[in-house]
């Protein structure tokens, strides 16, 4: 009863926090809901032209139903990472593309399940490594540059993401020192968000205060007030 009432009294204002009765972490989780055409637009569009590193936290809702989600892309469709799903003519792959037609994929890394998943996507020159799940592929790549400016949507409202995009961080590392942006992406009742680093926003677009809640880290489990759980993939 008494986590309730702080839970309530705290909404409009919490993103993460420490429990000081239990020391459990917790944070809002948004759901974004493809028929709403939920997603995140960016104030400012983020380019990568030299080596680069890109983490984003996911958990997929329909795996085994939909052919393919976009994660992150750029609004001209050109630049994404896409997942692909078992209805997908080539099932169960993460891709990376730039601004052209060179493809960097790795096959069979998806746990198949709504599990919280870390992807994370490095470019040293001329080589790109997709890790995720314990695995990882390693190409060559020279498509630049690569441009994002939305999250959850695949191009001009082509394709929208089921589920929930967390923690979405990109290093820029062409210069002399590492240009680092995060977006969270957790807010219980604003609709902008502002990155971790004060360098950039993003709004979000047709999310409902309905699908934010609050879960608590217990272990690998991300639990709710009604019960509903999120596990984390090892």
């Amino acid at each position: 009863m008494i986590r309730s009432t702080i839970r309530k009294i705290v909404r409009p204002m919490i993103t993460t926090l420490i429990n000081p009765f239990d020391g459990l972490l917790s944070r809002y989780f948004v759901t974004l809901d493809p028929v709403l055409n939920s997603s995140y637009e960016m104030a400012a569009p983020i380019t990568l032209t030299g080596d680069f590193e890109i983490e984003v936290e996911f958990s997929w809702n329909d795996f085994t139903t939909n052919s393919e989600d976009c994660l992150i892309s750029s609004s001209t469709g050109t630049s994404m990472i896409v997942v692909k799903g078992t209805n997908n003519a080539t099932p169960n792959l993460v891709l990376l593309r730039g601004e052209g037609t060179s493809d960097v994929i790795l096959y069979n890394g998806l746990t198949g399940d709504n599990k919280l998943q870390k992807l994370k996507v490095q470019y040293n020159a001329p080589n790109v490594t997709i890790i995720i799940n314990g695995l990882s592929t390693t190409h060559t790549h020279s498509s630049y540059p690569i441009t994002f400016d939305q999250i959850g949507v695949r191009g001009l409202n082509q394709t929208y993401f089921d589920g929930i995009i967390a923690n979405a961080k990109f290093t820029d590392k062409s210069g002399a020192s590492d240009v680092v942006t995060t977006f969270k992406l957790d807010q219980a009742t604003a609709n902008t968000e502002s990155s971790v680093e004060g360098n950039n926003s993003v709004n979000y677009v047709n999310i409902p205060q309905s699908a934010r809640d609050l879960y608590t880290l217990d272990g690998n489990i991300w639990t709710d007030a009604a019960g509903n759980t999120i596990e984390v993939a090892p």
